[in-house]
């Protein structure tokens, strides 16, 4: 079996999580934005009734 010394193995590691975090950003991307758009027309309904 091939193996891969400590640090390289690290490395992979940390290149695993920071995609994982990357993906996890991405998505909640439109989650936010929606969250955002949304408290934005409530306020804008408020002041212009």
């Amino acid at each position: 079996m091939f193996r891969l010394n400590k640090k390289a193995q690290h490395l992979i590691e940390y290149a695993i999580v920071i995609s994982l975090v990357a993906a996890v950003m991405v998505a909640m991307r439109t989650y936010v934005y929606r969250a955002t758009q949304a408290t934005l027309k409530t306020i804008e309904d408020e002041f212009f009734k």
